[in-house]
């Protein structure tokens, strides 16, 4: 029996929960061959681990990681891949906006000696800026980025047991999933979807997040925002010689062009501001090696459920 591991992160989604263990267990009751563990790694404030708690006392096979704090989707996701014992493990979310009935699919790929299934989706907000601000960070992330990652696909994807083998080696803190993934550079391929709207609840993945996730895309897999900060530097700097020598030409022609001083005020505004939003973007990379070299542990974990080992002690990476 080929076992599959779903690694679902879960906060506050106590009506979504039951219906998405519905989903799975259905779709796998048609799968021969094949059965699963569900994942839940949890850091609500609501009820949602009793729910998952229920659910376990009804069927074995679901199980749950609740951390003692909320450390973020992806450190949560982490949490419950060092968990999974599965031939391979899938990355969902709890909201079946990632659809279980494609798994077949999935797993097919995956027989076919893909060890990455990836999906792409059309966004399905109905914010305009939120799509258009999704439509431009995926493909300056491609542009940019020091690996090729996959333009408009989330976390909803299938890992080769030597994928997930490979992710529970890292000790990082801060982590793009989706570039983890791709980093290797394991044998990858899609699949195209549409995503359909939030089943219930509301998304706790509003825009704050979605921009710090986009942040952290971007300066884990990219070192060109520091090179930009040279690079501006450097225009800038180029631009202020350069007028600096066409106002002392001026000067020689009309002495009266001198002016209030309003010019200079002016570029020193700018290039002060150049100069802060550069000290900002080394400030971003600073931060993230300060708490690098803390060595702290990644997440904490306040008690499982279902797993063989010792449930009740609290544990740690």
């Amino acid at each position: 029996m080929t076992l599959i591991s779903i690694v679902v992160p879960t906060h506050n989604e106590i009506l979504n929960v039951p219906i998405l263990y519905k989903h799975v267990a259905a779709v796998f009751e048609k799968l021969s061959g094949y059965d699963f563990e569900l994942i839940f790694s949890d850091d609500s404030t609501d009820t949602t681990p009793q729910v998952i708690h229920d659910l376990h006392q009804a069927d074995s096979r679901v199980k749950l990681v609740r951390l003692s704090r909320r450390f973020g989707q992806s450190i949560a996701i982490a949490a419950g891949i060092d968990c999974a014992s599965g031939d391979a493990v899938v990355i969902m979310d709890a909201d079946l906006q990632d659809p279980p009935e494609i798994l077949p699919e999935m797993i097919d790929r995956w027989r076919q000696g893909y060890e990455v299934i990836y999906v792409q989706r059309a966004n399905a907000s109905t914010s305009r800026s939120y799509r258009a601000f999704a439509f431009v960070f995926y493909r300056l992330l491609r542009s940019i980025a020091s690996i090729e990652i996959p333009v408009d696909a989330g976390e909803f994807r299938f890992l080769d047991r030597k994928v997930v083998e490979y992710l529970k080696k890292l000790t990082e803190h801060t982590r793009y999933m989706r570039g983890l993934t791709m980093l290797p550079g394991f044998r990858q391929t899609s699949i195209r979807i549409q995503r359909s709207e939030r089943l219930q609840g509301q998304t706790n993945y509003n825009f704050k997040r979605s921009v710090l996730v986009a942040l952290d895309g971007i300066l884990s897999f990219s070192t060109l925002p520091l090179r930009l900060g040279a690079l501006l530097g450097f225009v800038i700097t180029a631009l202020g010689l350069v007028a600096g020598v066409v106002h002392l030409a001026w000067r020689l022609v009309d002495p009266a062009i001198s002016g209030p001083g309003w010019p200079i005020l002016i570029a020193v505004l700018i290039v002060g501001g150049l100069q802060l939003l550069v000290m900002g973007i080394i400030g971003e990379y600073l931060a993230r090696i300060f708490v690098e070299v803390q060595n702290r542990p990644v997440y904490w974990v306040d008690y499982k459920l279902g797993f063989d080992r010792l449930e009740a002690t609290a544990s740690q990476k």
